[in-house]
């Protein structure tokens, strides 16, 4: 079988096509049935959520600076979110789902008296469950990537 040769135009195509689609994966929260579809985030919105969730204080002529590791985290969850399925009898015949609008979405915020989605994911997810799905928003981000050494 011969190989088809691709032109320099078409590599770069590839090349673009890939870098503009966020990489995407689902995890499943069994606590809660819970599964929420998660996207990738660029390095500016990585860099901008910090930001917003970093305060500073002068102390002593000096600028501190705490990052809010919680507020963080569900800030991540909340933006780096693309879908959310409330799933009851998971895996079985009666499975039922949920389809939700976000962390946001009005019968979650109107419920538990939120005025937003990030304080929706403070509040039903766990300090482990928040951890953990920041983290994977941060893995789906570029953040902890093997790179492969070049050798000559």
């Amino acid at each position: 079988m011969s190989e088809q040769q691709l032109t320099d135009q078409q590599i770069l195509a590839e090349l673009f096509e890939t870098a503009a689609t966020a990489p995407e994966e689902s995890v499943f929260i069994k606590r809660l049935g819970l599964r929420v579809t998660l996207n990738g985030l660029t390095s500016s919105r990585v860099d901008s959520i910090r930001e917003r969730c970093t305060s500073k204080k002068n102390v002593k002529g000096m600028q501190t600076e705490k990052l809010d590791n919680e507020l963080f985290n569900s800030t991540l969850i909340q933006e780096a979110t693309k879908g959310i399925e409330v799933i009851r009898n998971y895996g079985e015949q009666k499975e039922q789902r949920l389809v939700l609008k976000g962390w946001g979405d009005e019968r979650i915020t109107s419920q538990l008296k939120l005025s937003g989605g990030d304080q929706a994911v403070r509040r039903l997810l766990l300090a482990g469950e928040l951890d953990a799905v920041g983290d994977k928003v941060l893995e789906l981000s570029g953040f902890g990537v093997d790179i492969e050494e070049v050798k000559n």
